[in-house]
């Protein structure tokens, strides 16, 4: 086994893994959301720290991908691994290919969830202000 089949076997191995981790963060992100709505702040900072290690996480093995890709000769993004994968040989192509597409959708999900999540904080927020700040409601002038 060369060293490049390794490299690659070991790419798709974090990818793997990365399909896990995301499917991870998209469950705490919906448990998240449920604790915004029920305004559980006490438990939110517990999950919060959870989340947080996750997500340095999943940075760590962006970081490793990327090192994978560049050390076999292509570009750390989307375009070089596609380039990757269309080199391999059909079977890892499909694998690498399926793994890929995985991963895409499920950071396209995480990304929704996480916007849902600002939503409720915002909408959280503006509430806040109106019950603190109620002369504010009406203030269209400067100072506002």
């Amino acid at each position: 086994m060369t060293s490049r089949t390794q490299l690659v076997k070991a790419l798709f191995g974090e990818l793997a893994q990365d399909v896990k981790s995301y499917q991870q963060l998209a469950t705490q992100l919906k448990h998240q959301q449920t604790l915004l709505v029920n305004r559980d702040s006490q438990a939110l900072l517990t999950h919060n720290v959870q989340l947080q290690e996750l997500m340095q996480q999943l940075s760590n093995n962006a970081h490793k991908r990327s090192n994978y890709l560049e050390t076999l000769g292509v570009s750390a993004d989307d375009a070089g691994m596609k380039r990757l994968l269309a080199a391999l040989p059909a079977q890892f192509n499909q694998q690498g290919n399926q793994l890929w597409q995985q991963l895409y959708q499920l950071t396209l999900q995480c990304q929704e969830l996480n916007n849902a999540n600002g939503r409720v904080l915002a909408q959280q927020k503006q509430m806040i202000d109106k019950l603190l700040k109620p002369e504010q409601q009406y203030c269209y002038g400067p100072g506002c």
